[in-house]
């Protein structure tokens, strides 16, 4: 129920937002929350957070990095309990932005690098694979006072991996501050 609130809420946040015009802005940085989907039903779905850094030279235009992990133990009732101990993702993202008409929201997309560290329990070995990854999402910022804004986002992140060729699902929620 938790999973499906944050999703369609966020959803729901990104989409609804009236698009007013702004001015290019100088640059930002964010620390986010949110919630990660894998698209490998025997992995966990868990909560994520990171943080972003970007920038908006133009009214139509910006730009963001971003650092995030998420957490990728298995649940007790899938097929991987037992064998998985602990398992983390870290995600890195390079976004390119296009604010609609000058607006707050914005479709973004870019290329990126992933790598997963599990540890297998029951021994002393753990597996790791790295992936460059794409992704694509939307989002909506909501301006809080001049320097401050919450932003809303969710993206599709597709995995080129040895192991793991999978899209994956992220909604978050971020608190940044412009400078």
């Amino acid at each position: 129920m938790l999973k499906r609130f944050l999703m369609v809420g966020t959803i729901v946040l990104t989409v609804a937002g009236i698009a007013a015009p702004v001015r290019a802005e100088g640059h930002h940085f964010e620390v986010y929350g949110g919630y990660y989907v894998p698209g490998l039903s025997e992995l966990d779905d868990d909560l994520t957070f990171g943080a972003r850094f970007g920038g908006r030279p133009s009214e139509k235009f910006g730009w963001q990095i971003s650092a995030g992990v998420f957490d990728l133990n298995g649940e007790e009732d899938r097929p991987l309990a037992g064998t998985v101990g602990d398992a983390n993702g870290y995600i890195f993202d390079g976004s390119f932005q296009w604010f609609v008409g000058g607006s707050n929201f914005a479709i973004f997309g870019g290329p990126g690098f992933a790598t997963v560290d599990v540890d297998l329990e029951g021994t002393t070995k753990d597996v790791s694979d790295d992936a460059f990854t794409l992704h694509a999402g939307a989002s909506y910022l909501w301006q809080i006072g001049d320097s401050f804004y919450l932003r809303p986002d969710v993206r599709f992140r597709d995995f080129q991996g040895d192991t793991y060729e999978k899209t994956d699902t992220e909604a978050s929620l971020a608190f940044g501050w412009k400078f």
